[in-house]
């Protein structure tokens, strides 16, 4: 392809070469200023695209790094609670509750919520029906249980809730 244009470029090159009059010279300059332009143009929106992805890339990255970089505190206390010897099953119990409210801190803190409890009303757009329950209690559409929860980022849905509907 690129081949091809460098041999039309020449072709046309050498026609412009032949015809050229005195008269018309300025005309011809005012061509090659444009082709001029016009390659220059094209090189620099090149190098705006790769540009621009090499940004995107990097910002990607970024936002990987800053949300791991959010649980490491969380991963450490797992690790610490794994290697240390509770003395009693309450002392364990409150290890892995201290460890889970950190766990919801970074959650809220960037803005995920859970969603997903029995009694909802069952919406394809975010629920994901694994079971179909009949159940008098229950109405039409009604979730019946939660198998595991959906979590959203704002509006975005990041996770279906699986659930099981009623009737």
């Amino acid at each position: 392809m690129k081949k091809e244009k460098e041999i039309e470029q020449e072709q046309l090159d050498e026609m412009l070469e032949e015809q050229a009059e005195p008269a018309f010279d300025p005309v011809v300059e005012e061509l090659k200023a444009t082709k001029d332009q016009l390659l220059r143009l094209a090189a620099e929106f090149d190098n705006f695209k790769k540009r621009s992805q090499r940004e995107r890339e990097e910002i990607r990255q970024n936002v990987k790094s800053e949300t791991f970089k959010a649980f490491l505190p969380v991963m450490d206390n797992f690790e610490r609670a794994a290697c240390a010897e509770a003395s009693s099953v309450e002392d364990y119990k409150k290890g892995i509750e201290m460890i889970f409210s950190q766990f919801c801190d970074v959650f809220s803190s960037n803005e995920v919520q859970a969603f997903g409890e029995p009694g909802e009303t069952f919406d394809p757009e975010c629920h994901h029906a694994v079971v179909h329950v009949e159940d008098e209690k229950l109405g039409q559409n009604v979730i019946a249980a939660v198998y595991s929860k959906g979590w959203r980022m704002k509006d975005k849905v990041i996770r279906d809730a699986m659930v099981g509907v009623a009737n």
